[in-house]
C-alpha cells in the first residue's frame, strides 16, 4: 500500500477505533470519507454509506437528497419533506488497496451500478434492498431535475487507466445514459494523490486569502476580536466560496463553507434567473445597491494591508449571492458586493448573528434550533463524558472537522430529535420519517432551558449504541428497522411516565440510573433489542406481512404502538 495512504489510513482507523473492521474495510470507509467529505465537501458519516459484508462490485453507496444521506425510505421521506425542487444525487464506490486498476474489477463495479437501477439481481442484501427502495421513492418524488449519478473507483496507485478501461467506462456511461434517469453521469478513477488530498481537506480547517480593499473597521464589541465592513469584488467573494483547480481557477462551489445548506440553491428559480439575466446584460453597477450583502464569520484573520488571510470560516448569509456570481463567471468580474467579515469565538454571539442575518431567508429550522442556549449546554455536557459515553452534538456544519472524533459519535440535531421523539415523546412510529412534524407539534416540550441534559445525552448514547451493534454485526441488520421501538421500550419498560422530561429530578435520576445500566451493558442491551424484535416479529407475522416495505409501513402506524405496548410490556412482567 502507498506509504502516505497507509499513514493516513492508520490515523483514520485510530480516530474511529471503536469500529471493528479489517484494514481493507477501513480503507473502503476511508475512501468514502476522503471523496465525500474532502473532495466533494459533503458532511456525512462515511460509515453509514459503507456496505458491510461482500456486495457484488460495490463497497459504498451514498444517496443524498438536499445533502441528507438516505439509507432507507424513512430517510428519503424525511429529506423529501423539507421542501420542493429537491436535488438528489447517487454516489457509488468501489475501493481496492492494490495499486493496479484492473479491467475486471472496473467492469464488475459498473455492472453493479447499472444493475442497481435496473433488475437488481446482482446484489440482494437487506442494505441494498433498503437503498433500492429509497431510490424508488426519490424517483417518484423528484420531478423537475433528474438526479446526478457519480461513480468512484478508488485505488492506492496512480489512478491512471488503460485505453481498454477508458473505453469500458465510456461504454458504461452510454448504457447508463440510455436509461434516461440522470441529469449528469460521472465516472472517475481516483488514485493515491486524490485520496491524500481529499483526506487532508476533510480533516483540516478551511483557509482562503482575499483582497478586501474597501474594508472599514467595525466598532469595538466584547464578543468580537476583529470586524470589518465594506465591499469586495465578486471574484474575491467567489474565491471564498469555491474550490480551485491546480491553476487557481474556481471549479466548483465549496459546500463546506455554507452554514445555510448550499444544496438549497436553485439556479432555475425565477428570481435567480432574473439576476443572472441582469448580470449577463451588463447591468453591473446597480448590483451593490440591490444586494443585501454577504456575512462571513471566521475563527482567525491575518491582515497585511488590503490582503486578508481568513481561517476556519463560514458564509452565514449570502448563499444565493455567491452561487449566482459563481455561475455568472467572468460576466461578474466588475461587480462589487456588500461584505462583512467578523472574527469571533463566542458561540452565543455567532448564533445571534446567524439568526439576525437570516431572518429574511428560508433557512433550515434545524439550524436555528441548534443554536439555542440549551443545545450549547447539552453539547458541552455530552463532550465532557468519559470516552465510551462521549457524544458530539454538531450544532454547526463541520464543527468537528479538525478534532480527533469518531465520526459515528457525531450527532446532528435532527438525529438527536429522532431519539428524543421515540424515548420521551413515545412516538417510535413517527421518529424516523416525521421527526420534523414531531418537533413542530412538541416545540414547547423539548430542549427547554429547565430540562435535564442527562436525559438527552442518554437518548443520543442509546441511539449510538444501537447503530454500533448493527454496523458491527452484533445483531442482524434486519433488526435495524426496530431501533426506535427499542428506544421507546428502554424508557417505558423502566418507567411508565410520558412526562419524564418534566418530572421531578428524583424520579429522573432513578430512571436514568436504570436505563444507563441497560445501555452500558452489551448483554442487557442486546437482550432488550431481541425482545423488542420478537414482539414486533410476532405482530408482523400475525398481520401476514413479508416485504421490508410492508413491515416499515406497518410499524409506522400509531395503532401498532399500542399493540406493541400491550404485548411487549405484558410479556416483560
Amino acid at each position: 500500500m502507498h506509504a502516505v495512504i497507509k499513514a493516513q489510513l492508520s490515523e483514520f482507523s485510530s480516530r474511529n477505533h471503536a469500529e471493528r473492521l479489517t484494514e481493507t474495510e477501513y480503507f473502503e470507509v476511508f475512501s468514502i470519507h476522503a471523496v465525500e467529505n474532502g473532495l466533494l465537501t459533503q458532511n456525512l458519516n462515511p460509515f453509514d454509506a459503507h456496505l458491510k459484508g461482500v456486495e457484488f462490485g460495490l463497497d459504498g453507496v451514498a444517496i443524498t437528497v438536499q445533502g441528507e444521506l438516505c439509507r432507507t425510505t424513512d430517510d428519503a421521506q424525511a429529506a423529501l419533506a423539507t421542501g420542493r425542487n429537491h436535488i438528489a444525487e447517487f454516489h457509488f464506490f468501489q475501493s481496492k488497496t492494490s495499486e493496479a486498476v484492473e479491467y475486471g474489477d472496473v467492469s464488475k463495479f459498473l455492472d453493479a451500478v447499472y444493475d442497481f437501477f435496473t433488475l437488481g439481481s446482482l446484489a440482494r442484501s437487506p442494505q441494498i434492498s433498503d437503498l433500492r427502495e429509497a431510490k424508488d421513492l426519490i424517483y417518484s418524488s423528484v420531478s423537475k431535475t433528474n438526479p446526478t449519478l457519480r461513480c468512484f473507483y478508488c485505488t492506492t496507485g496512480t489512478g491512471q487507466v488503460s485505453e481498454p478501461i477508458q473505453k469500458l467506462i465510456e461504454a458504461s456511461k452510454d448504457r447508463l445514459d440510455a436509461l434516461s434517469l440522470f441529469s449528469t453521469i460521472d465516472v472517475q478513477v481516483f488514485g493515491a494523490k486524490n485520496l491524500q488530498g481529499g483526506y487532508r481537506a476533510a480533516t483540516n480547517s478551511i483557509s482562503c486569502t482575499i483582497e478586501f480593499t474597501k474594508a472599514i473597521t467595525l466598532p469595538v464589541h466584547e464578543s468580537v476580536q476583529e470586524g470589518f465592513i465594506g465591499f469586495i469584488a465578486a471574484p474575491e467573494l467567489v474565491k471564498l466560496a469555491t474550490l480551485e483547480t491546480d491553476a487557481g481557477e474556481p471549479r466548483a462551489v465549496n459546500r463546506a463553507v455554507f452554514y445555510d445548506n448550499i444544496r438549497d440553491f436553485n439556479p432555475t428559480s425565477e428570481i435567480n434567473q432574473s439576476i443572472l439575466a441582469e448580470i449577463s446584460a451588463g447591468n453591473h453597477k446597480s448590483f451593490i445597491f440591490k444586494n443585501n450583502g454577504v456575512t462571513v464569520i471566521a475563527r482567525e484573520v491575518v491582515r497585511t494591508r488590503d490582503t486578508f488571510k481568513i481561517e476556519d470560516y463560514q458564509i452565514v448569509n449570502g448563499c444565493q449571492t455567491t452561487n449566482i456570481l459563481f455561475l455568472a463567471g467572468d460576466k461578474a468580474k466588475d461587480i462589487s458586493v456588500p461584505f462583512r467579515l467578523i472574527v469571533s469565538s463566542d458561540s452565543d454571539f455567532i448564533a445571534s448573528i446567524i439568526v439576525g442575518t437570516n431572518k429574511q431567508n428560508e433557512v433550515k429550522e434545524d439550524q436555528f434550533w441548534a443554536l439555542s442556549p440549551f443545545m450549547k449546554d447539552l453539547e458541552e455536557y455530552c463532550r465532557a463524558q468519559k470516552p465510551d459515553d462521549a457524544i458530539f452534538i454538531e450544532r454547526r456544519e463541520n464543527q468537528y472537522r479538525e478534532l480527533q472524533v469518531e465520526r459515528t459519535r457525531i450527532f446532528k440535531p435532527g438525529d438527536l430529535m429522532k431519539a428524543i421523539a421515540a424515548m420521551y415523546l413515545w412516538q417510535p412510529n413517527r421518529a424516523a420519517r416525521d421527526y420534523r412534524g414531531i418537533r413542530k407539534e412538541f416545540a414547547t416540550k423539548v430542549f427547554q432551558p429547565s430540562h435535564n441534559v442527562e436525559l438527552y445525552h442518554l437518548a443520543a448514547l442509546a441511539s449510538y449504541r444501537f447503530d454500533f451493534y448493527v454496523r458491527n454485526n452484533r445483531i442482524d441488520r434486519s433488526r435495524g428497522i426496530y431501533k426506535f421501538y427499542t428506544l421507546y421500550a428502554l424508557v417505558r419498560g423502566i418507567l411508565n411516565d410520558k412526562d419524564l422530561l418534566t418530572s421531578e429530578r428524583k424520579k429522573q435520576t432513578s430512571a436514568i440510573k436504570a436505563m444507563v445500566e441497560v445501555v452500558s451493558d452489551e448483554t442487557k442491551f442486546l437482550s432488550l433489542i431481541e425482545r423488542v424484535a420478537a414482539t414486533l416479529d410476532g405482530l408482523i407475522s400475525a398481520a401476514g406481512l413479508s416485504t421490508r416495505e410492508q413491515i416499515r409501513d406497518y410499524i409506522r402506524a400509531e395503532s401498532v404502538v399500542e399493540l406493541f405496548s400491550n404485548n411487549h410490556f405484558k410479556s416483560s412482567l
